[in-house]
């Protein structure tokens, strides 16, 4: 991928697309390679760009890749607003809690790079960032965790504003753990195919729909 046809971005229009490029070259490049592959060197080669210049828009590697993950947070949240189904009181509080950690693990899973990048967040990609990107990160990450809480209380009225937030901190932090479970190193994979370690396996979705399930039946309880 290849940067606008101009020199050097004088204009803010001209900033805010080469912005965008080397955004959509850091997607690009995780989908071919492992988080761990790109460095911030070839990242600036792919985009056309010197180093020097790349950092005048991300600091450090880890902060192009935050960014990367707050747009793809905000895009599956407008997949997952499509797949929740809808508030119905007619059918059963249980039920209910099942469909909507349903669509949640499934438009999860559907989101690979996304999941890669929540999973590497706090260990890695919080690392080796000034203030000011943390502070931007994080903003980005309350406005979805708050979207995310809207979104399922619209379908369970019955949730307090503290519960639906809760449960929105709780996905972040369960898919933390389940994702790396569930696609482990091919080493480990090949393990945990052999008879004696099945119990070991994770499967996302089911676990991670159970999990947040059981969640939901115990706020209904209290």
């Amino acid at each position: 991928m290849t940067t606008a046809n101009f020199q050097r971005a004088r204009t803010a229009e001209q900033q805010d697309q080469r912005r965008r490029d080397i955004l959509a070259t850091a997607h690009a490049m995780l989908d071919e390679l492992p988080l761990a592959d790109i460095s911030l060197r070839e990242l600036s080669s792919r985009v056309g760009l010197a180093k020097s210049n790349v950092v005048r828009y991300f600091p450090t590697r880890e902060a192009v890749f935050l960014a990367v993950l707050a747009d793809d947070w905000a895009a599956w949240l407008d997949v997952l607003e499509a797949r929740l189904p809808r508030a119905d009181r007619r059918r059963s509080a249980r039920r209910t809690h099942e469909l909507v950690s349903g669509a949640i693990a499934e438009t999860l899973a559907e989101h690979p790079r996304l999941c890669n990048l929540i999973a590497a967040s706090q260990a890695i990609l919080e690392h080796n960032i000034p203030l000011e990107t943390a502070r931007t990160f994080k903003s980005a990450a309350m406005s979805r965790t708050q979207r995310l809480a809207g979104l399922v209380q619209a379908r369970m009225p019955e949730l307090t504003d503290e519960q639906a937030f809760e449960l929105a901190g709780i996905s972040w932090a369960l898919l933390v753990g389940a994702w790396p479970a569930a696609n482990p190193s091919p080493s480990v994979a090949a393990v945990l195919d052999e008879p004696e370690f099945a119990a070991l396996r994770v499967d996302f979705v089911p676990t991670f729909a159970h999990a947040l399930t059981v969640v939901l039946d115990g706020f209904a309880a209290s």
